[in-house]
């Protein structure tokens, strides 16, 4: 009795089993009509713009086809494919039943759609709105609306977002950003030769970022521009312990700086001497053989260079150092020497100067914002043979 009562309810079970699944299949395919199998049809006989016609044309926006919508935008987007990727997320907010969580991450990728387009003015206006309180996509509506305000160079209105993105695991990387913000500030009121309020910009920058060798660049340029030489040289040293490698960045004003100051150049080259310890640079060599020139002349400034090549040779240093013999030779030499210069003008002629460290972005000019990873402070000088 008892086998057969089993028996009889495994018999219950699968045919509730059948007939549930059946149900669902019924609901399906009231929602995936033949051209859904026609777009996927195409996108396997690798044919993505008949794929992406039939999808936009023919397939209905409901629940079941949401996420193919939102694929289809994606992909549309990654291709380079801006405008098509608008209409099919603003085909996605018009024609389907969306609830308001839901809304808000097609609203959010039709936002990185207008920003990509360089439609800045919609992109802003989508972003401010999912940037509210009580919106399901806040922080990412506020990263959209941080880097529209980068691109538009509203360094104040930037710094007012990044304040609210600035918590959490991410809170380092946004002061950080806001510390350049005050820096961006600081070097267009510098421009207009607003000195005053530069150092306060300055202020707010070091108090975001305490390490920011670029607030001491600008800082040292507004204490010149004031010639308060003295300020100027303490602030530019500092470079030297907040980030090694960008003392190089500081050399011409601080050159400019002693020569207005009361410091001996002696202990203009002893700062550089230490400096070179720590980052065997070209550019500071350079500066040491300089001011060695002025006092002992040509040959002692060769056997300077010569012996820093040697344990660091870079072609920058053996252009320098041909320029230093050239004077002094003549006949097949001098022009031996000519050609040798040449060749080695050539080798660097093209090559980049900085690269940043998280995407490998190369250019011959410093940038605090990489083009290319939209990250902050991360383009360093390259060293090397073909660098510093």
């Amino acid at each position: 009795m008892d086998s057969w009562l089993l028996y009889i309810l495994i018999v219950i079970a699968i045919g509730s089993g059948w007939w549930l699944g059946r149900r669902e299949r019924a609901k399906s395919d009231k929602s995936v009509t033949p051209n859904y199998y026609k777009g996927l049809n195409h996108l396997l006989n690798e044919e993505p713009d008949r794929a992406v016609a039939t999808f936009m044309n023919d397939l209905e926006v409901n629940p079941y086809t949401l996420e193919t919508h939102l694929a289809l935008g994606g992909l549309l987007r990654r291709r380079g494919e801006i405008e098509k990727a608008v209409v099919v997320h603003e085909n996605i907010l018009h024609r389907a039943n969306l609830d308001k969580e839901t809304a808000e991450q097609v609203k959010l990728e039709l936002a990185r759609d207008y920003l990509l387009a360089g439609l800045l003015d919609r992109a802003e206006e989508l972003s401010t709105r999912l940037s509210d309180p009580g919106s399901s996509v806040k922080n990412d509506g506020l990263k959209i609306t941080l880097e529209i305000y980068e691109r538009e160079k509203e360094w104040a209105q930037a710094v007012e977002v990044a304040k609210l993105l600035a918590n959490g695991d991410e809170t380092e990387k946004y002061e950080k950003a806001i510390s350049h913000y005050y820096c961006e500030i600081a070097e267009e009121l510098l421009a207009s030769s607003r000195n005053e309020e530069a150092r306060v910009a300055v202020s707010q920058a070091i108090g975001h970022d305490a390490n920011n060798p670029r607030a001491s660049l600008i800082h040292g340029r507004v204490d010149i521009n004031e010639e308060r030489f003295d300020d100027a040289i303490k602030v530019l040293e500092r470079i030297s312990y907040q980030d090694p490698v960008y003392v190089t960045e500081s050399l011409e004003s601080l050159a400019f700086a002693y020569g207005g100051s009361d410091k001996s150049a002696k202990i203009f080259r002893d700062y550089l001497m230490a400096c070179l310890d720590v980052t065997p640079s070209i550019s500071i060599v350079l500066t040491i053989a300089a001011s060695i020139r002025d006092e002992r002349g040509d040959e002692a400034v060769a056997r300077f260079v010569a012996d820093h090549l040697k344990k660091n040779p870079t072609i920058r240093g053996l252009t320098q150092l041909i320029d230093l013999h050239i004077d002094n030779t003549h006949g097949v030499a001098k022009q031996n020497l000519s050609i040798l210069r040449s060749f080695t003008q050539a080798l660097v002629a093209d090559k980049p100067a900085y690269r940043c460290n998280e995407c490998g972005f190369e250019g011959k000019k410093m940038h605090w914002h990489c083009p290319s990873c939209k990250d902050w402070a991360t383009i360093k000088p390259i060293f090397g043979l073909e660098g510093e």
